[in-house]
């Protein structure tokens, strides 16, 4: 690519950047997705979400929470389109919503494979279930 090409190719990446930020309710929706995922209970919620869809009672059971307040924090998902609910007889269950993670949906995104890589620790000190790369300090 000439020097020219170059040159124009990234200031054509620069305006279509300009123009995206430019989009308040996109910012704002952003936004409010990164501080629902910032929660540790929502967070796990989405991890959890990623492996099966399950219900509020399942998800409450892993969790260690009541049935009320995984309730609360699946409607805060729900809102945000991260999660979907669908009817299974009397059941209501739910799975994450991978299109609303764009282009790093959790089953899709490398980057989402490496941080949730789940195995069992091969060393002392390791943390369960944060994979290998993540290690607990010991004096």
């Amino acid at each position: 690519m000439s020097p020219r090409a170059a040159a124009t190719e990234r200031s054509s990446a620069v305006a279509r950047v300009r123009e995206t930020l430019l989009d308040r309710a996109l910012v704002e929706r952003l936004a409010l997705t990164f501080r629902a995922l910032g929660d540790p209970t929502r967070s796990r919620m989405v991890l959890a979400l990623s492996i099966a869809e399950l219900n509020v009672g399942e998800l409450a059971e892993i969790l260690g929470g009541s049935h009320s307040a995984t309730s609360h924090q699946l409607r805060i998902l729900r809102d945000l389109d991260i999660v979907h609910v669908r009817r299974l007889g009397k059941t209501q269950v739910y799975a994450l919503n991978e299109r609303a993670f764009g282009f790093c949906a959790p089953r899709t995104c490398h980057a989402w494979r490496q941080t949730l890589e789940i195995e069992r620790p091969s060393e002392p000190g390791s943390t369960p279930g944060l994979g290998s790369r993540a290690r607990v300090r010991t004096p």
